[in-house]
This record gives structure tokens, sequence and C-alpha cells, in this order.
């Protein structure tokens, strides 16, 4: 780690300066390639200039990110990030895709990204998160062996701003965010839309219809409302597929100095409830009339 770098009044920090990484997957795939670009030390040296503020300035014009980072040096080093732009075929593709599935449509136009959106763009032929043959680096302060410290700085400025803006990286792969929502809107508003092969896991449940319902853009005011076709889907209480699969999902318990074992007493309270109620579906119901076992009238 640099020591001692130059100071900057008001420089750029990382949002996320308090934790280890950012919580938006583009975001988080862009700081993962430029800490395989560089060298380790260089990468936590650029994370600990995002994390100082050593950047002066960084300005995105299209696809191209250029910024001012400020080491040990009396002048502050000119840095460059160039985008790949995502191909026009795979674009409309990804996008048409988006616009006939609801859940990404609805997402789409509330301004989120879905973790799971870069799997249509690689369905379409390409990859929303950069590769790294997608970003090009450029630094004065000459660095030749993979990507400068200077370069990671800029890249977790980028990755916070994504953060930020998740729109932000269609602009960089060469599309605007407007021009997105346009051939979704466009292709929701059809009568039909044509469903396109996706790596994506749809989830259905037995017994309920398989065609596709109403355009989004037909049915935005009722959506969230259950018809009547709610009380015919079955329902039956069963075990899951693998045991305990909510504490799976949390992973290890976070109060590492107890010493009293909370996830095997919440096990075990999940197996003795859901035992429970398996074995409460399984009892009779309640004599007729009030009558008894044997047929007598109850006290």
């Amino acid at each position: 780690m640099t020591i001692h770098p130059r100071k900057v009044r008001g420089g750029l920090r990382i949002g996320w300066a308090g934790v280890s990484e950012p919580k938006n997957s583009i975001a988080q795939r862009l700081l993962d390639l430029a800490r395989s670009a560089a060298s380790p030390e260089d990468f936590a040296e650029g994370l600990d200039y995002a994390r100082r503020g050593q950047t002066v300035n960084a300005e995105v014009k299209g696809a191209i990110v250029s910024g001012v980072v400020q080491g040990r040096a009396d002048r502050p080093y000119n840095t460059s990030l160039r985008f790949a732009a995502i191909p026009q075929a795979a674009w409309r593709g990804a996008a048409e895709s988006m616009a006939g599935q609801a859940i990404y449509a609805a997402r789409l136009l509330a301004g989120e990204i879905p973790d799971q959106l870069d799997s249509l763009f690689v369905a379409s032929g390409a990859s929303l998160a950069p590769r790294m043959e997608d970003v090009q680096f450029t630094c004065s302060c000459g660095h030749s062996a993979g990507w400068c410290k200077h370069a990671c700085t800029l890249a977790a400025i980028v990755a916070d701003r994504i953060e930020q803006r998740p729109f932000l990286i269609f602009e960089l792969r060469g599309h605007a965010g407007d021009e997105l929502l346009g051939v979704i809107r466009e292709r929701s508003g059809q009568s039909s839309v044509t469903a396109v092969a996706t790596p994506v896991y749809e989830a259905h449940v037995p017994a309920a219809p398989t065609a596709r319902g109403r355009p989004l853009a037909e049915c935005i005011e009722h959506y969230w409302e259950a018809g009547p076709e709610l009380e015919t889907l079955p329902t039956p209480i069963a075990p899951p597929a693998v045991t305990h699969p909510l504490l799976r999902r949390l992973g290890p318990s976070p109060f590492k100095e107890w010493r009293f074992p909370l996830l095997g007493l919440l096990a075990t309270c999940y197996d003795v409830i859901g035992q429970a109620h398996l074995d409460r579906d399984d009892e009779p119901g309640p004599p007729a009339n009030g009558e008894g076992a044997d047929g007598d009238a109850g006290d």
C-alpha cells in the first residue's frame, strides 16, 4: 500500500468505501476485471486510492471515461478507460428478449438492472458486463505490465457510478438507456410476443397455465392484483428438495463470539415445526355434531 500519496482536497471517493465490494453485479464484475488485469499490488493500491479520494475528477463521454488520479508524484496522472460497443444485432436481440418477459420489463422501466440481465445479452451473442477485450486503458504513468494502479482507481470510480446509476453501463457499451426502454415499450405493446431462447430459469407452478399472458403495457395498472385463477393452484405442504434452504442461503452465523449453536437451534426448530404441520394434515377432523369417539354426546 502507498503510505503517503499526495492528498487531494475534494477528491472523488467510492460510495462503498466502508465495505469490501459493490452490490450491483455489473459494477462488481467491472471491479473483478480490474483485479484480474492488474497485479495484486497495483489493484490493492488502486482501490486504496479510490477509498482515499485520490481521483481529482472523472468524466464520462460516450464510451470513454477520462480521469485525473493523484499519486505520490508532483503531478497527477491522466488516465482513461475506453469501452467497446455491443454489436447492434446482439443489442436488439437482448432488448426483444427483455420485452418478452414481464419481470425484466418492469425492473428496467423502474430504472433497475436485474442481476440476470447479462445472460440475455450472452444468449444474443454479446456480454453486457465488460470483458478483458472490451476495455482498453491508457495512462500517462507509462505502466505497461497490465493495468496500472491509476486505471484500477478509475475502474473503481466507474463501478461506483454504475452502483448509483445502473443505466450508465448501457451508455458505456455504446447504447442509450432510453433506446433500450423504447424497444421494450414497442415490443411490449404488440399483440403477441415471440418467445426467445434464454438460459435464465423461469419458475413454473404445476397445473398453472403455460401460455404467456397479456403484454405488460396492457395490464400494468392491475399487475399486482391476483385473479380468480389463484384459488385453483395446488399448494401441497411437502418437505423442500433440500434441507433448511433458508439457513443455507443465509450462510454462517454472524455472531462469531457466541458459543451457543444458533444455527443448530434454528434448524431443529424448523424441523420440529415443519413436521408438526405435516402431522396435523394427517390427523382426522373433529367428530360431527359434537359426538365423541363412541358415538355419545360430548360433555
